[in-house]
């Protein structure tokens, strides 16, 4: 890490014999939800996928009720909210947008459910802020799946907001570089970057994606058919464990790189996987846009930064982002 202190250059080297050990935050006992479909039996369904042990929810039949739920309580109420796109008195978009210019609200992570499978809606949700566009009909486990990690992701923003000397300090350094090796030193490391940046939320969403797939595709040898059965077996975070404590793959990190000039941030990351070819990934397509994984290079290329390359045949990621501020405004 390189600081400047009194115009003087200082160099400051950390080594450490052991990986970093990260301790997992304490989530709420109940996660509360807010599900909005103006169709009965939709609604019903949804709210029969989640757990009452682990689930509260609560229901809105449009998106002016949904808006006036929120607005009834504090930013930090809903976990998250379910929404469906097409709604009578006010949609699901129009909802989205609303939240995401909010100062107060933008933060809260939004799951869009819908019939519509055209590639124009599912990107002007993704643009809105959506976290995850679910095509319907969908399976429990891919929207439980979901919405836990929009309420991951928030949650470690929310950690890293709530510690200003961290962020202060991060404003300092001109470059530095880090090694993870699990998913919960990627989601605390990529909350702490994003919050050097205007829009943390979406860049915090881009990195984190970035991070996952070099641990899994990369590091771990997870491909894409694999995560799918994983998934669809509730297995996938057990099988991260287990590979994760092979011989082979102990060793293994993941490096990020991080380097603030003419006000962008450059950020790299790099594993040490085979490779891929990354170029199928980029864009918007319907099939992976409906998958329970698999959207994450595209959100990160098309909408989370101002530039985005592969190098090192797809080992090592580059991402580009400009730090101009951004306007917000009120909910109304």
């Amino acid at each position: 890490m390189k600081m400047i202190v009194d115009s003087f250059p200082v160099h400051l080297y950390f080594k450490q014999a052991e990986p970093l050990q990260i301790m997992p935050p304490s989530f709420p006992s109940k996660r509360r939800l807010l599900l909005v479909d103006d169709d009965p039996t939709n609604l019903a369904l949804m709210n029969a996928f989640f757990d009452p042990e682990r689930y509260e929810t609560q229901t809105a039949q449009d998106g002016q009720e949904a808006l006036e739920q929120i607005l009834e309580h504090s930013p930090d109420y809903f976990s998250a909210v379910i929404l469906d796109y097409h709604m009578p008195r006010k949609d699901g978009i129009t909802l989205l947008k609303e939240l995401k210019s909010s100062d107060q609200y933008h933060t809260i992570p939004v799951v869009l459910q819908t019939s519509a499978n055209r590639t124009e809606d599912i990107q002007r949700g993704l643009e809105a802020g959506a976290f995850y566009y679910l095509l319907k009909p969908f399976k429990k486990g891919q929207l439980t799946s979901i919405v836990d990690a929009a309420i991951q992701s928030h949650h470690h923003l929310s950690i890293n907001a709530q510690a200003p000397l961290v962020t202060h300090t991060c404003e300092l350094m001109e470059q530095a570089r880090f090694r993870f090796q699990t998913l919960e030193q990627a989601r605390y490391l990529s909350s702490m970057i994003a919050l050097q940046t205007p829009e943390p939320q979406k860049i915090s969403l881009g990195l984190f994606e970035l991070m996952l797939n070099a641990i899994e595709h990369g590091n771990l040898g997870i491909g894409y058919e694999e995560k799918s059965r994983l998934i669809s077996q509730e297995r996938l975070q057990s099988e991260i464990g287990r590979r994760l404590s092979l011989p082979e793959n102990r060793h293994k990190s993941v490096q990020l790189e991080w380097q603030r000039k003419n006000q962008q941030l450059e950020v790299s990351i790099t594993d040490m996987g085979k490779g891929f070819d990354y170029t199928p990934y980029l864009d918007f397509s319907i099939t992976r846009m409906t998958d329970a994984h698999g959207r994450g290079i595209m959100l990160a290329n098309q909408l989370c930064f101002d530039r985005l390359s592969f190098s090192e045949n797809g080992r090592k990621v580059t991402c580009v982002i400009n730090l101009n501020s951004k306007a917000s405004t009120q909910v109304h």
